[in-house]
């Protein structure tokens, strides 16, 4: 379908799409402080008006584009972990599909970017925060849907936010070192998520043989 042929609400979803993909080129390209909206505007083939009537700001397109692309991870880690196979298999394939849909040509070095513009900027670091909390709230509530799948019987023995939490630090420190060493391997991070999820089931079960009737002191009462 040609622009001409499109509603006014499809060309305006058209241009904001044009823009979205651009404002990643040109951001990886020359950072956020380095790239401006008319750069951004004349490489998605607009006018620096068309950005400003969809964007107020280059921060806020950049939460546009990071509040799109956690929704996107939180439908595929969702539909990875169905809970129908073996855990660690099931874990381990999550792990190579989180790595191939984030280590894209452009994502990660696009994302840190920003992760240090937000250390020199205050109230740019509070919005990113506020998105980067309810991700992991959300991957908590993923998590824990998927261990009671694979294990009705069990308790995690740490919160699950704390997991999530220790999941997406994993995750970033893999993409960083990645982006400076090309060549490490997509299944060192699969090891990683492994090497974690044993290592929780272990301490599962050794709170499990020191409490009576295998029940967390919080069970008691």
């Amino acid at each position: 379908m040609t622009t001409s042929n499109m509603s006014r609400r499809e060309k305006q979803q058209h241009t904001r799409s044009s823009l979205l993909k651009a404002a990643g080129k040109v951001f990886c390209r020359s950072g956020l402080e380095g790239a401006s909206v008319d750069q951004v505007a004349q490489a998605a083939g607009y006018t620096k008006g068309a950005f400003y009537a969809n964007f107020k700001s280059k921060e806020e397109l950049f939460l546009v584009m990071l509040d799109e692309r956690f929704a996107r991870e939180l439908e595929r880690i969702d539909a990875a972990l169905a809970g129908s196979g073996e855990p660690h298999t099931e874990a381990r394939a999550a792990a190579a599909d989180f790595i191939h849909f984030a280590g894209d040509e452009d994502w990660p070095r696009l994302y840190f970017q920003f992760v240090a513009h937000a250390a020199r900027d205050d109230e740019f670091r509070q919005e990113l925060a506020t998105r980067q909390q309810a991700m992991r709230e959300k991957l908590a509530e993923t998590f824990a849907r998927w261990k009671q799948g694979v294990d009705q019987d069990g308790h995690p023995p740490l919160p699950m936010e704390e997991v999530a939490a220790m999941i997406c630090c994993m995750a970033d420190g893999f993409l960083v070192d990645r982006m400076i060493e090309p060549g490490l391997s997509d299944e060192l991070y699969e090891k990683m998520v492994d090497v974690f999820l044993r290592g929780l089931e272990a301490l599962g079960s050794e709170a499990a043989i020191r409490t009576p009737f295998g029940r967390r002191p919080a069970d008691s009462g």
